[in-house]
Formats: structure tokens, sequence, C-alpha cells
């Protein structure tokens, strides 16, 4: 097959892609790759290969090499620097079905400054050049909760508009089935002559066991009443086109669907109870006992950062005697509950200060791999570096498990529209 190439490609128009045959694979590329998680999820459901993965941090790219294969092209240049011919090129003849991509959120998180002149919010805007630049069947793009009232997330979708239909709106990761409540903006867009209109992804979790409420500090019956409160993510952002700022309004009955995946199912074994069904899949099918996995190392807390653990309950905050008599309205040093949804993992989780990171029932914080298994990674995918390094690939990586669960809709949304 013969490709097609443009000479002097221009930013924002489109680049010509070959005709793929009618039973062409899917092929992705993924920029801000980090570890590749979103490509690896999407290729697992859909077939297909990863065509490229683009991202400038270089334990993120060995860290993908390690899991993915040696032979996955990794580009670490600044994404400024890749165009759409570049891209075609490395595709050699493959389709270039998907854009993914999750740009930097530092400048517009809640957990950071919120600058407006933050230079990595101008990275939103690459990420939507390459779809112009690409025209692939579809692309998902995922931020922070904030990124839905912005007026650079409007524009950069509008500069879409005329060959994609999208969705975009405000999701939690716990509805999806992981033990984690991590709220984000993501955007998912149908190239039009496909003729499908995306829609928002059903909620697989809820059911009707009690999940603790880390407001009320309290077990809570799954409802339309208290699902925000169990959530921790009562709307924070201003409504816009297509956007849920509220789980509630993506459900039909939530006692139908499996229950909440808890801090317990998943994290237990590890601490020697009996597995449960999500940690199994983690785990793999092998035979049981399953070694412990070499990064599920406490960290070397202190004496007396120990010691003021310690009086910090299951699901509570802190009293004052275990912060030095600082009063915290955060959840800075408050503990995680083995019967609640963990909390959105950061790089810095094994900081109790940084977040509500404590164990249920140890005194210390939580390990690489409890991280990674509340981040949906099977105890095969390994992260290299240092522990500190491990913790900042974790913190910042898009939820394998959640990848899993986009690509799955888009399949069932696309179809034949796929190939």
């Amino acid at each position: 097959m013969t490709r097609a190439r443009t000479a002097g490609a221009v930013p924002g128009a489109p680049t010509t892609q070959p005709r793929p045959s009618p039973s062409v694979a899917p092929g992705v590329v993924e920029v801000f790759a980090g570890v590749g998680s979103v490509a690896a999820g999407f290729v697992e459901v859909l077939g297909g290969d990863i065509i490229l993965l683009n991202d400038v941090d270089p334990l993120a790219k060995q860290a993908a090499k390690d899991n993915l294969g040696e032979d996955v092209l990794y580009d670490d240049g600044d994404v400024r620097e890749l165009t759409g011919e570049r891209v075609v090129d490395a595709a050699d003849g493959r389709d270039v079905t998907a854009l993914l991509g999750c740009p930097p959120c530092q400048g517009w998180s809640a957990a950071g400054l919120r600058q407006s002149n933050d230079a990595r919010n101008l990275l939103l805007g690459e990420f939507f050049r390459l779809v112009r630049e690409l025209t692939p069947r579809f692309f998902v793009m995922e931020n922070v909760a904030g990124v839905a009232g912005r007026s650079e997330f409007a524009g950069a979708l509008a500069s879409v508009n005329d060959r994609y239909s999208w969705w975009a709106g405000v999701l939690n990761s716990a509805s999806y089935g992981l033990p984690q409540t991590r709220q984000r903006t993501l955007a998912l867009g149908y190239r039009r002559d496909l003729g499908v209109n995306p829609t928002a992804p059903k909620p697989t979790h809820g059911g009707a066991r009690g999940v603790w409420d880390y407001r009320s500090e309290s077990l809570m019956t799954p409802s339309a009443e208290t699902l925000d409160a169990i959530l921790g993510s009562a709307p924070r952002v201003q409504p816009g086109r297509g956007s849920f700022h509220s789980m509630t309004a993506l459900y039909d009955d939530i006692h139908d669907l499996p229950n909440f995946v808890t801090v317990e199912d998943a994290i237990g074994d590890l601490d020697g109870n009996d597995p449960s069904e999500y940690s199994l899949a983690l785990r793999g099918a092998g035979p049981l006992p399953v070694p412990v996995p070499d990064d599920h190392v406490a960290w070397g807390h202190g004496p007396d950062l120990v010691r003021r653990l310690a009086l910090v309950r299951e699901g509570r905050r802190p009293p004052k005697e275990a912060t030095n008599g600082t009063v915290y309205y955060s959840q800075a040093y408050a503990r995680l509950h083995r019967r609640g949804l963990a909390r959105t993992v950061t790089t810095n989780f094994h900081n109790p200060g940084s977040g509500r990171f404590t164990h249920y029932r140890r005194d210390r914080t939580l390990t690489v791999r409890e991280a990674a298994r509340l981040q949906g990674f099977p105890d095969s995918f390994r992260f290299p570096g240092t522990r500190s390094a491990q913790a900042r690939l974790v913190g910042n990586a898009f939820p394998l498990l959640w990848a899993k669960r986009l690509a799955e809709h888009v399949r069932d949304e696309l179809g034949d529209a796929l190939h």
C-alpha cells in the first residue's frame, strides 16, 4: 500500500491518510501518554496496535516499553513539534483510527495554583491541532474537572465541530468500576462521516451495598440522594453543552448494577484478606497464593509521624493531636475506610499531609502497588525507578481499567465503523 504524504504540512490542515482496507485493524496514537495506559486499554479492547506514543518523560517511556513491548514507538520530543505528517509516516500504511490524550492539567487543577497564564494550558490546543491534522475516526481527551467550564476548552471543541460530532462532560471513575473517586472531564468525538453521535458512557457500578461517606463519617446506601456525597463530587463547574456534573444524571436504577468497588476490595488481599473479584482480576489467573509484588513496600515514615497517624481513626479526619495542633479542613492526614472509595490518587500519595492517603488499618500511607491497584493496573504492570519516581508515574497515569471501560463504550457505539 502506498502512503500518501504532504510536503510542508500546514499546522491545522488535515494530513492525507492512506486508504485502509475494509478489514484493517485499528491503529491508536496517544499523546501526553505517560506510561501509555490509555492506548494499552483501547488496544486490549479494540484490537489493532499502538502506532505512536508521545511524552517528554523519559521514565514514562521506559515504563511503556517495559510493559507494552520494546518495539512500541515512543516519541519523547515536544508535542508542539509533532505533526500529522510524522504520525502518518509512523503509521506506515496503517489507519490512524484513534487519537487519545491527557494534556497536562496543572494550570487548571484544583490541587494546583490555577494560573491562567500557565504555559501547560496551551497544550490542550496542541491535542486538537493533531485532531484536525490527522482526522482520526475518533478522539478521546481527558483533563481535570475544572476544564469543562473553561473558554479554552469550548474553543478547542469548536475548532473541530465541522468534522466531528462530540460529547463532553465530567465523569467519575468510581461509577465505572474503579475503587477511586477520580473526577475528570472527558471529551469524546466521532468523525461526522461515520454517522454516529457519541453519548456519555453509562455507569457500570453502583449497587445497594453501603459505602462509607467521608463527609458524614457513616455508611450510606447508594441512591440518587446520596451519590454525590459518596463520590465526593458535588457539582462545582458551570454547566455547558452536553455536560454532566452529577453522575446521577447518567444512572437508571443504581441498585441494578454491581456494587461499587471499595478500598478493601482493591487492596485487602495485600494485607492478608481473601481476594475480591476485583483484586483477582489484577493479580492474574495463576494458582494461589500469589507472590506479593516487590513494590508493595511501606514508606519509611519516622516514629513521630507513625505515632500521630495511629491517632487517626478509620475513615475519619485527624484530631488536632495528630497534626501538632493544626486544624485541617481538607483531607490532609485523613484515613481511608475499608468500605469507602479512595479519593483521587495523586503523585504525592506517599505524603499523608497531601490528602486522604493513610491506609485504613496500617499506620502508613499507601504503597506503590496499592496505589496502582486503585488505578486499575494489574500486578504484572511494573513501574521503573526509585519509589518516589514510581509514585509519580502511578499518580500521573490515567487509570488503565477506566480506559478499557471507555474503549468498550466506543466499540459498542461505533461497531463496524471502527474498521
